[in-house]
């Protein structure tokens, strides 16, 4: 089987790793699909990669508000305040550019890593039990051309229907109405390996197709359970008739009445 070709995410993610295992209980989980750091079960660092469409390669440290203010508007093209954790005092750190500094980056982690640390690690690391590091799984990924085919059929399916719109960023694409969203294309969503078609549909309706399918239906991750249904186009060959009828069914649940045929 040949080897599938190393990309600058996967050299990123080497380069934190060398960092955070240089930490004594030092442990990598998947969480919600992407790597992170955690001693004793506690996180002090998240890998993101284009995190829903924010178009950055980062890392989100575990750090104080304060430290988090400084850093941010020390310089705000590299450090910045990321969601959801943000508010906890959480900072996000670039690495996809030339201000990438993985030195600065060690002692912002040691930061991290000290907080959450069991005294007794942090005053003798030797203390800490060896963690035996097994070869990090490759992160899951997708075919490029069937996402972009992909992507391609769905915005012109979508941009024929009155008043739609396109959001799209590396991964992901929102087709609104009247800046409410009735589809979604998801690529390797969360790091599903998964492409896909998601489109609104009723929770108890969606479970009935999930449950009689499931390798072609799914529940995406997040706002599935607010009644959106993930159309699966790389398991088997896609059946867009299927996908046009209910996106266009999604179309006409979400347009104002005006503009529903």
């Amino acid at each position: 089987m040949a080897k599938t070709a190393r990309t600058a995410t996967d050299e990123v993610l080497d380069r934190i790793r060398e960092v955070c295992f240089a930490f004594a209980g030092a442990e990598e989980k998947l969480s919600h699909g992407a790597p992170s750091f955690h001693v004793r079960g506690k996180m002090f660092l998240m890998f993101a990669d284009d995190h829903h469409g924010d178009r950055r390669l980062a890392v989100r440290v575990k750090a104080t508000p304060a430290e988090q203010q400084r850093l941010v508007a020390s310089d705000s093209d590299r450090y910045f305040v990321p969601p959801y954790v943000g508010v906890k005092g959480w900072v996000g750190v670039r690495l996809d550019g030339p201000k990438a500094d993985y030195i600065d980056l060690a002692i912002l982690v040691e930061s991290g890593w000290l907080s959450v640390a069991p005294k007794s690690y942090v005053n003798d690391p030797s203390a800490a039990p060896v963690v035996k590091r097994k070869p990090a799984p490759p992160l899951p990924t997708t075919d490029p051309a069937l996402a972009r085919a992909t992507l391609e059929r769905l915005s012109k399916l979508c941009l024929a229907l009155p008043g739609a719109t396109c959001e799209a960023s590396k991964r992901e694409a929102t087709f609104r109405v009247k800046k409410k969203p009735f589809a979604y294309f998801l690529d390797n969503y969360h790091r599903d390996g998964v492409v896909s078609v998601c489109a609104r549909l009723p929770v108890k309706d969606q479970a009935r197709l999930v449950a009689k399918e499931p390798a072609r239906y799914y529940t995406p991750a997040y706002f599935g359970p607010k009644g959106w249904l993930g159309i699966r186009v790389d398991a088997r060959k896609a059946d867009w008739k299927d996908i046009e009828a209910r996106v266009r069914a999604s179309y006409e649940a979400t347009a104002p009445a005006p503009r529903r045929r």
